[in-house]
């Protein structure tokens, strides 16, 4: 069974900043940047925050009850004795948790958080050194001086068009000394290697709903451009930047559900923890693909979950108890075996040197082979 009650202190996302330049798709909300720029596949309103707001909460967990990870690295790049007030930049900031838990934190410092649609909360619950401002990643990191001490980059791989040009954007921003954090997850089934677990045909006893449903996510997502999920060459991409020093990766397999069948009590709790994340992420995947509209609905709504019978007139008393056809949803809530697998999470820290800063002289060759199909099928990082 999964745990459906979000761990720690309650939090309100009452609605977004009214600033934010957003559209009504399928009764969610989209960022007008959305349409004709297929980056990033879930909504940006209230109820996505909540589900960004209980991975947060998840990603603490993982990480011992921590807020980021190599955290003597960034316990000094904050400290105190520093000459001046330290910084910390939130890219991507989604529901903005991360920024106003680091600014309780770290009261001594300021904390930014910036995003394309912007987290509106309530005023009593944002600190006094925390800010949100709005920021494209992929066209105003020139915007950014350089006065951050810590640059936070979680789980926004995949809306980042040149991960490496991207990295030379934050060398630039930060001090001295000053810390890069880059997390990414993937975002398919993958076996015990690391491998992603091929999608078999409808009718193959190993077929899953769940697989089909990234299939489709990744054929709308990754349909232009180089490939973007490329954490897995983290160590070449960031190792041979003249900018940085002290690369460090960790990574983490985790079953999507408590399948083991030898299970610690902390493995079990990260199990159930990740399978309510994965549930919520279907939902707003699918409502993604809804709205996109490339594919029939029916399609969609059969990965996701299929009501069948007629629609009753009042939604909270059904006539016709719901038939649950077999889709992404049952396969989580009952553990089904293709659900027996897991989800790989990169963590990384790289500390800026104290030479000048080096801009990009010639970009990134995407390694011979590797495609956008391929972006998480090379094995761990060594």
């Amino acid at each position: 069974m999964s745990d459906t009650s979000t761990p720690g202190p309650a939090r309100v996302h009452t609605s977004i900043d009214p600033r934010s330049d957003v559209q009504i798709l399928e009764d969610r909300i989209f960022p007008k940047q959305w349409q004709g720029a297929p980056l990033y596949s879930c909504p940006t309103d209230g109820k996505e925050h909540n589900r960004l707001d209980y991975q947060h909460e998840m990603i603490k967990h993982l990480l011992g009850d921590s807020l980021y990870p190599n955290p003597d690295v960034v316990k000094k790049a904050l400290s105190l004795d520093a000459d001046s007030t330290p910084n910390i930049v939130d890219i991507g900031t989604g529901s903005g948790v991360w920024a106003i838990e680091m600014a309780r934190q770290f009261p001594h410092a300021n904390v930014l958080g910036c995003d394309i649609v912007l987290p509106n909360h309530p005023g009593d619950a944002l600190p006094g050194n925390c800010r949100f401002e709005f920021l494209d990643i992929n066209k105003d990191m020139n915007n950014l001086q350089t006065i951050f001490n810590v640059v936070h980059w979680r789980l926004v791989e995949p809306v980042t068009l040149d991960s490496d040009q991207f990295f030379y954007d934050v060398a630039r921003i930060l001090r001295p000394g000053g810390v890069l954090i880059a997390i990414a997850a993937n975002p398919r089934l993958l076996d015990k290697t690391g491998a992603v677990i091929p999608l078999k045909p409808q009718g193959d006893p190993e077929y899953c709903h769940f697989q089909h449903l990234m299939k489709r996510v990744h054929d709308y997502q990754y349909a232009e451009g180089p490939p973007r999920m490329i954490h897995s060459l983290w160590n070449q991409i960031i190792g041979s930047n003249p900018n940085f020093k002290d690369f460090k990766v960790q990574e983490f397999l985790i079953p999507p559900g408590p399948w083991e069948t030898e299970l610690t009590e902390e493995r079990r709790k990260l199990a159930e923890m990740m399978n309510e994340n994965s549930l919520r992420v279907v939902r707003s995947l699918a409502a993604g693909l809804r709205a996109q509209g490339k594919w029939p609905l029916d399609e969609i709504n059969a990965l996701e979950e299929v009501r069948k019978g007629p629609v009753p007139p009042q939604k909270h008393i059904p006539l016709i108890p719901p038939i649950l056809l077999k889709g992404s949803l049952k396969e989580y809530r009952e553990l089904l075996p293709c659900i027996h697998a897991y989800t790989k999470w990169v963590f990384a820290t790289a500390v800026r040197t104290d030479s000048a800063w080096s801009a990009r002289t010639k970009p990134w060759e995407v390694p011979e082979g590797f495609g956008p199909e391929d972006h998480i099928i090379p094995p761990l990082i060594p």
